[in-house]
């Protein structure tokens, strides 16, 4: 136990160390090259995703005819849109051969680019800050019909995306996804099914990524003249 603990020790004051450095480190970097760290968000209004994934789903069974808390194959495709890719809305319909299909609407907040660009720091390398700016969270809600009749349970899920392809231009990109979701519900849910839920699902995929110029950015309201009466 003592070599574990030491081991867990170490690993941490590195990690802290690695944290605690890495603004002085990006700095440094920054100095010899002219990137921002910005990587094309302020180009353009919103940046869209589209993945697949494949995983398991594990945990309490949703549907009571499964019987069994056995791992159960799952498939699903996300739809992603952010603002500035830090804040936005996932849907995701999700497929199960066990019956235990369903959808998830969530909200996507990833603020770590925020924080990062308010700090000044960048790796200047667009595959590490890619990846970093990707860590966040989803919370929503779980659509499904356990039982016949349409329930809803929390959906809180948390995941990165591992750039595989990042064009110079930083117009788009191809990455890993991976993620995990809870999706959770109690008896006494006013909306949810006729028994408890509690499970999760861990599943990987690739994603396409494009960065969208709808004119958001550049909107405003109509501007009207006031002259005095004659």
């Amino acid at each position: 136990m003592r070599v574990l603990d030491r081991t867990i020790a170490v690993t941490l004051a590195s990690a802290l160390s690695v944290i605690v450095a890495s603004p002085a480190l990006a700095q440094v970097r920054t100095e010899r090259a002219d990137d921002d760290g910005v990587w094309g968000r302020f180009g353009s209004d919103l940046v869209l995703s589209i993945g697949a994934n494949a995983g398991v789903g594990l945990g309490d069974p949703v549907v009571s005819a499964r019987g069994s808390n056995d791992p159960t194959f799952s498939l699903d495709l996300e739809l992603r849109l952010r603002v500035i890719d830090t804040a936005g809305i996932v849907i995701a319909p999700e497929w199960r051969p066990d019956g235990a299909s369903r959808l998830i609407a969530a909200v996507d907040l990833r603020p770590i680019f925020l924080a990062r660009f308010l700090f000044g720091a960048t790796s200047s390398d667009r595959y590490v800050d890619l990846f970093l700016d990707s860590i966040g969270f989803d919370l929503g809600a779980t659509i499904f019909a356990p039982d016949g009749r349409v329930a809803v349970a929390w959906a809180v899920g948390f995941g990165a995306d591992v750039p595989l392809w990042v064009p110079p231009e930083i117009t788009g990109a191809i990455a890993l996804r991976l993620a995990a979701r809870w999706t959770g519900a109690g008896t006494a849910d006013v909306w949810g099914p006729n028994r408890a839920v509690d499970d999760w699902t861990i599943h990987a995929g690739l994603l396409v990524r494009f960065h969208a110029n709808v004119g958001l950015a550049t909107w405003e309201p109509a501007r009207y003249e006031v002259r005095d009466p004659p």
